[in-house]
């Protein structure tokens, strides 16, 4: 029996506490699977009730669910090892030493800030990120940045000659039949997020500006999907299931391994790791600025899945962040128990 009884309380009582307005959510354990919905999509302008099969915008979890896929069937094929320099790719890009392998662990080092960044267009935004500098937290320092992601987008358009969410969707969610997983959803069927500055309300749109701005060009953000589509590809991770991601089970193995440096913050390609409690065997990670998150163990044949509007309607939310954590930190010590 699934019995993560304390991490299912502290779900819940986000809602009932109003941290946020619903979550839907679920535990996998092996064949096992507990799935639940508690509370609302929307609170303003309207109370609206939540539903199972509701859509979401996912955020960051976009970087693995999507954009990493497509790197590892490249690797799994031969045709990348990750050693590439950056600059084999996008010639503009001035430092030699970024490799994909910095850019898909955060480890680049690439960072500035961007004028008026909400302003720009989408080709000006790209030139702008493109001459970030390279700063000397290179390979030193672990900082997480959607910019690594954004520029992986632009090397998997000139690997494929095509917007990188155009490959995401023709590499990775197509042949996995994925069918309510996409970059164009029906507005209807999303969950709202917050509220503009204008006073709109963004539902089916992807909230992170940067993503509005680079549409189909952005591999950072702009993935929606519900809780049934997350539950299949979970299962993939896990092992359990060989008919979802057009990658080997080795290859999906090979995410729960450590592929940082020993003095820098551990991460895997494109994932975040959490380490057991007890052995402390990795376990893969990853978080939506939306209110998203996904945490898997492979060794166990457990995860967990939490979707939530964490930023409907006010954006602001730090609330959420704590209780993110006090959750992840739960899950790990009930799982432990879960041999």
């Amino acid at each position: 029996m699934i019995e993560f009884f304390k991490t299912q309380h502290l779900i819940e009582e986000m809602v009932s506490e109003r941290i946020v307005p619903g979550v839907n959510y679920a535990f996998i354990k092996e064949k096992q699977v507990f799935s639940s919905t508690v509370g609302f999509a929307s609170l303003m302008p309207d109370v609206k009730q939540l539903s199972p099969f509701a859509l979401y915008d996912l955020a960051s979890l976009t970087k693995v669910l999507g954009t990493t896929n497509v790197f590892l069937k490249l690797k799994e094929n031969g045709k990348l090892n990750f050693t590439e320099p950056l600059k084999q790719f996008i010639p503009e890009f001035k430092d030699e030493r970024v490799r994909l392998s910095h850019l898909l662990t955060h480890t680049s080092g690439i960072r500035g800030w961007i004028p008026n960044r909400d302003q720009l267009s989408a080709s000006e935004l790209l030139k702008a990120i493109i001459s970030l500098p390279v700063t000397d937290e290179f390979e030193t320092k672990m900082r997480y940045a959607d910019t690594n992601f954004i520029l992986l987008g632009l090397v998997l358009e000139k690997i494929y000659g095509l917007p990188v969410q155009d490959v995401i969707t023709k590499e990775i969610i197509l042949p996995a039949q994925l069918k309510e997983t996409t970059f164009h959803p029906n507005p209807t069927d999303c969950v709202p997020t917050a509220f503009t500055e204008d006073g709109n309300l963004l539902q089916g749109v992807v909230h992170d500006p940067k993503a509005r701005v680079l549409g189909k060009y952005c591999g950072s953000a702009g993935l929606f999907a519900n809780l049934e589509d997350l539950i299949k590809m979970t299962q993939a991770y896990l092992g359990l299931r060989d008919d979802v991601f057009p990658l080997k089970q080795d290859t999906l193995a090979s995410l729960f391994q450590i592929k940082t440096t020993k003095k820098v913050h551990p991460r895997s390609w494109g994932w975040d790791l959490r380490f057991d409690p007890m052995d402390q065997h990795p376990l893969i990670f990853h978080t939506g600025f939306t209110g998203t998150f996904i945490l898997i163990d492979r060794l166990n044949q457990t995860a967990m899945i939490v979707l939530t509007n964490r930023i409907h309607p006010s954006g602001h939310n730090q609330v959420f962040l704590a209780m993110r954590e006090k959750i992840v930190n739960t899950f790990l010590k009930e799982n432990i128990y879960k041999n």
